[in-house]
């Protein structure tokens, strides 16, 4: 998985020291898979680190591939942006994604 630049300070300004960020997979939505994000103040044993303060599970990157995620620093809705990963399409609302 790739983590950009501006994703990674986005982060580390809202984490600002403190715990970490984990990138992980669900079942659901339109397609089948949801890129979830979850605040902890531990990393699981298992963990994979992405950069120093994001991590994820093996299973979940495996799965991921090469997706990317971006900070999106448009004014009026700012958000983590999510590319699926290549051999993979996005539902209609893009929220999910399914692994062709």
């Amino acid at each position: 998985m790739i983590i950009t630049e501006a994703a990674k300070d986005k982060v580390n300004q809202v984490l600002n020291g403190e715990g970490f960020l984990e990138v992980c997979l669900e079942g659901g939505g339109c397609s089948g898979y949801q890129i979830k994000l979850k605040g902890t103040q531990s990393i699981p044993p298992d963990a994979e680190m992405l950069t120093d303060t994001i991590f994820s599970d093996s299973t979940s990157l495996t799965l991921l591939g090469d997706a990317e995620m971006d900070w999106d620093s448009d004014p009026f809705k700012p958000s983590f942006k999510f590319t699926p990963p290549t051999g993979s399409h996005s539902c209609g609302c893009g929220s999910s994604f399914q692994l062709d």
